[in-house]
């Protein structure tokens, strides 16, 4: 039996540029940065920053998808705030924006949109209903890159996550961008945390060379037989602390050169698959970007995390994902479960999972499929062949 396995989702660590000058960055005209120890950190972040433009509340809350990473609750508790979960939107990865509308309190501070795989959230829609209500909006791009905001301003503030699996992978680390409106009134608020610097020295770069080692077909199939790693779990893990992070010079300067100059292969995916449409199987990239065209929302880019699949029900998902495997393709639940159903977030939740049924039957359905540098023709001809193979 081969050990060699395509991974789900990672990008390799780049070597920081040398004499790279400052970073242009794509939000540059309308937020500033502040670097900070995760994505996590830096949605938390935006949250106390939002629960501080409300300072009279007693019990803030925070308005978030159903389906999404737990860390989402995570960054929210952190902060004394109440996180309420919001359907999808059927067959989407968007919130039901009637829903949105309804679960507002004189208690919301906040709204988080959070983009999908490479898909934004519907931040327009989003927008109008924080104005309404006079609510902050986040949005979290830990996921798309470059942010649907940073050439419009819509969100008070971007997050963006350099970690493992995210569309630029550093070695760990975040972002918070503040629209430049709110930046004086959260200067006291960045001026209290701890800053820690992160060198370039000999230990990162081992680690650098390791982890883009262990990115290989070989080491990951291996990798992903031991049992206690946990590669592909998800975990809830709460928040420890927020401080910020001076990045390594030149570092994202090449990670964001290096995902401008990454191959789509989003379109080869729509093309091989295209036969599924007519099996009861949502593409969902390209339905999600044709439906924000026909509203008049361009994408900043089309560059997808992974590509994302509706299957006709669980059960052909799940058989979808033990072929995929066997052949040695990363394919993925991606979370598995509706936040409420995943450990450790039920708790400190007041709902179940019944609560949502569009974000479970979401849940249940989808499969994602690797996207990365490394996913050639060969592959998306060997997924397309196992899946319409199957159906």
């Amino acid at each position: 039996m081969s050990f060699s396995k395509l991974r789900p989702v990672g990008g390799r660590v780049p070597l920081p540029k040398a004499n790279c000058g400052v970073l242009a960055a794509p939000w540059a005209g309308y937020y500033d940065s502040v670097f900070v120890n995760s994505g996590t950190a830096a949605l938390s972040l935006a949250v106390k920053l939002s629960v501080n433009c409300r300072h009279t509340l007693q019990s803030p809350e925070v308005i978030l998808p159903a389906y999404g990473c737990p860390d989402l609750v995570a960054a929210v508790i952190a902060q004394g705030a109440r996180p309420v979960l919001i359907d999808l939107a059927e067959g989407r990865p968007w919130m039901n924006l009637e829903a949105v509308e309804n679960a507002v309190t004189g208690n919301t501070v906040g709204i988080i949109a959070v983009g999908f795989l490479g898909i934004p959230e519907r931040l327009f829609a989003l927008r109008r209903i924080a104005d309404k209500n006079d609510v902050v909006l986040i949005e979290d791009s830990a996921q798309v890159f470059p942010p649907f905001s940073c050439g419009n301003g819509l969100a008070d503030y971007l997050v963006l996550s350099f970690g493992r699996g995210k569309p630029i992978n550093l070695i760990g680390g975040g972002a918070l961008l503040i629209r430049k409106d709110h930046v004086q009134q959260s200067a006291s608020v960045l001026a209290a945390l701890p800053e820690v610097q992160v060198s370039a020295g000999a230990a990162w770069r081992f680690k650098r060379w390791l982890i883009n080692l262990l990115l290989t077909r070989p080491l990951y199939g291996l990798m992903e037989r031991i049992p206690f790693l946990g590669i592909g779990q998800t975990v809830f893990h709460p928040l420890a602390s927020i401080n910020r992070q001076t990045p390594v010079e030149g570092l994202l300067e090449a990670g964001v050169q290096g995902y401008n100059n990454r191959k789509d292969n989003g379109a080869a995916y729509s093309e091989a698959l295209l036969e599924l449409t007519g099996k009861d199987w949502v593409q969902l990239a390209p339905e999600c970007f044709e439906e924000m065209t026909r509203e008049g929302l361009v994408p900043a880019s089309s560059n997808l995390l992974r590509y994302p699949l509706l299957a006709p029900s669980r059960q052909i998902r799940d058989k979808a994902l033990l072929e995929l495997n066997r052949g040695g393709i990363g394919a993925s639940a991606f979370y598995g479960q509706a936040l409420p159903a995943i450990d450790g977030v039920s708790e400190l939740v007041a709902f179940t999972p019944s609560a949502f049924p569009c974000a479970c039957d979401f849940a249940e359905r989808l499969i994602t499929l690797p996207a990365h540098q490394d996913v050639c023709l060969e592959d998306i001809q060997c997924v397309a062949g196992i899946l319409l193979g199957q159906s």
